[in-house]
């Protein structure tokens, strides 16, 4: 294995546009209400591909609780005060928190912003993360679309799983758009350059 490649392999994945067709029937009602556009998605997301020898959470996302701090600009504007539950949920990694808090685990999770290369990064980032078994979860809202992806990947060479090749590199032709990652996984195409690295999906 040469210095600037890196294998990994996805057990499953899941995405979504949007909110219509999330299952989050696993929490009470009286969460659900209090849940925010991207807790939603990115949780549906997460217990979709959440398993149990999960080391390692990534969650990515380049604007975070957006709607939550535009109602709180809006409250402290109007009322010179904010809502003390509308900001302990405003804070970038509230998605990840709220989702291990309902399953009750004390799993090591990291959130990270990196502008238009967010997923690329955070994607990087759950490969060389110092665990075999790591959840990826990618959630944004940008303008009036909320989209989001979770991955289930480990270091472990599996042959029944998906086998993925990075190769570190820069490149001046690059895709770090959410749709190509998807079309990536669903294997649509088997290349996708991003700013640091290009992605390939192995085959048989």
């Amino acid at each position: 294995m040469k210095d600037n490649l890196l294998e990994f392999y996805v057990n499953k994945y899941n995405f979504s546009n949007g909110t219509d067709t999330l299952n989050l029937d696993f929490l009470p009602p009286i969460l659900r209400r209090r849940m925010s556009t991207l807790d939603k998605i990115a949780i549906a997301n997460l217990n979709s591909v959440y398993c149990e020898d999960i080391q390692n959470i990534i969650f990515a996302s380049q604007y975070g609780e957006v709607e939550r701090l535009i109602k709180l600009i809006t409250q402290y504007s109007e009322n010179k005060e904010v809502s003390p539950n509308l900001f302990s949920g405003s804070v970038h990694n509230y998605a990840t928190g709220f989702f291990l808090l309902n399953k009750q685990k004390p799993i090591t999770y990291t959130a990270i912003s990196a502008c238009e290369h967010t997923i690329s990064t955070g994607l990087l980032l759950s490969v060389i993360a110092n665990y075999d078994n790591n959840l990826f979860c990618y959630a944004d809202t940008n303008n009036t679309q909320t989209n989001a992806m979770a991955i289930n990947l480990t270091k472990i060479p599996t042959p029944e799983f998906v086998k993925y090749i990075i190769k570190l590199e820069n490149n001046v032709a690059v895709n770090d758009e959410f749709d190509g990652f998807i079309k990536l996984l669903n294997g649509e195409i088997n290349s996708l350059k991003t700013s640091i690295y290009t992605i390939e999906r192995a085959t048989k």
